[in-house]
């Protein structure tokens, strides 16, 4: 066994008094910073210090120290200057819709069981699968539109809406029914209509969709 003499010769090495020197530098800054009355307070409340010994031997702080690879791996990407500015970002944008009350219907939806079935299947349906799968065409179609003649596109949707709520349809037989119906003024504007519409909508089968309905002459 070591004497005490030896030991105190081996503390007084040049290496051990340069580690004691800067070991002691350390806690003088801790001193001037603060930290060291936060620590001693610590040590004297026993509450707070069960508080913590608590906290550092419960499940969920050994559970990390046995993952702590994989959280030094994580670590590492999220301090890459890219990933820092990029999740930045995100906990600005978050700040704004949380500010702008937007996160609240969000998150009403993802704590509301039903609420979040009924998404869940507009998202999973047939009509929404076909749609992303073929989104692009139909996007390129709505894109040859001409928006500034929608009110003319909802009239039309009104008309046949007023007519199948409003009026009483009536068959009309033969030759002889359809040339009473035509006396209508109204019947007879629609019907201009009708065939303005089957005309341009064979120059379209023609020039845009090259359907096979006849040879243009």
């Amino acid at each position: 066994m070591m004497t005490e003499d030896e030991a105190i010769e081996k503390l007084l090495t040049p290496d051990t008094m340069n580690s004691i020197n800067r070991l002691m530098e350390v806690v003088k800054k801790l001193d001037k910073m603060g930290f060291l009355d936060v620590i001693s307070g610590i040590l004297d409340d026993e509450e707070t210090l069960k508080m913590i010994m608590g906290i550092l031997t419960s499940d969920e702080v050994l559970m990390l120290f046995t993952k702590k690879d994989s959280l030094l791996s994580m670590l590492s990407i999220i301090s890459e200057k890219k990933n820092v500015n990029a999740l930045s970002n995100l906990l600005e944008m978050l700040g704004t819709l949380q500010n702008k009350g937007m996160l609240d219907p969000v998150m009403g939806i993802l704590n509301d069981d039903e609420a979040l079935g009924t998404l869940m299947g507009l998202l999973s349906n047939d009509f929404t699968m076909n749609f992303l799968m073929n989104y692009k065409t139909i996007l390129n179609a709505l894109g040859t539109l001409d928006l500034s003649v929608a009110p003319h596109y909802v009239n039309f949707i009104k008309a046949i809406e007023n007519a199948i709520k409003t009026e009483t349809v009536t068959p009309v037989g033969g030759m002889m029914g359809t040339l009473h119906a035509m006396k209508d003024e109204d019947t007879q504007r629609g019907l201009g209509i009708v065939f303005s519409i089957l005309k341009s909508l064979g120059k379209t089968c023609f020039s845009d969709f090259n359907c096979n309905a006849g040879n243009k002459k």
